[in-house]
């Protein structure tokens, strides 16, 4: 009888035993496995990227799916925020005094409680819209998105100057003042009405 054979003809029975060893001799058996992990640290590490990238590589269009249901979801968009966060500060050399991505989510919460998902600045309402329809298409801009808007442009990241507004004003505010923005967006919305509302 090969070990195979041997093991799933008495499968229960060993893994009841393998759990009974494993709660009496708990700290025996983590401190094997941190030395083991330790020792073997670069050739785990090169294993498990080896099977990430065959992984990625062979369920391509189902991670993209799953990707696209989760950052649409809010947490997942703010989980995307705070990714765009982190790549700017390192690339750009910006500060970035959150600690970690639930301080970046509880700011961000706290805006919601006081303003809902309208935007701040505008008052229009913001989405989390951000899907890719195709696999090879990069993911596409929605005017009304969610966006981290540094209230100074010369500061960092931080809870006294960072805000939530729309992608559209974020950019916009790139060329001209919050005032100028302001006053346009009030024009358009006089003129033209709610621009939260579906045209016909």
């Amino acid at each position: 009888m090969t070990t195979r054979q041997y093991y799933l003809e008495n499968r229960e029975q060993l893994l009841i035993k393998r759990k009974k060893y494993y709660q009496d001799n708990k700290e025996y058996v983590l401190l094997r496995q941190k030395e083991y992990n330790l020792k073997n640290r670069e050739k785990n590490n090169k294993r498990q990227k080896i099977y990430a990238v065959g992984y990625r590589k062979d369920n391509k269009e189902s991670i993209l799916i799953k990707l696209n249901i989760y950052y649409n979801t809010e947490r997942g968009f703010m989980v995307k925020l705070w990714n765009s966060i982190k790549t700017s500060s390192r690339n750009h050399n910006r500060i970035n005094e959150f600690k970690d991505f639930d301080e970046f989510h509880n700011h961000w919460l706290k805006q919601k409680a006081r303003y809902g998902m309208k935007c701040p600045a505008t008052g229009v309402e913001m989405t989390t819209l951000k899907g890719m329809s195709k696999p090879e298409e990069k993911f596409q801009r929605v005017l009304t998105n969610i966006s981290t808007d540094r209230i100074l442009s010369t500061g960092g990241y931080s809870p006294q100057n960072l805000i939530f507004t729309t992608w559209a004003y974020n950019r916009a505010k790139c060329s001209i003042t919050p005032e100028m923005a302001k006053a346009f967006l009030k024009i358009v919305k006089e003129r033209y009405g709610d621009t939260n509302e579906t045209q016909q």
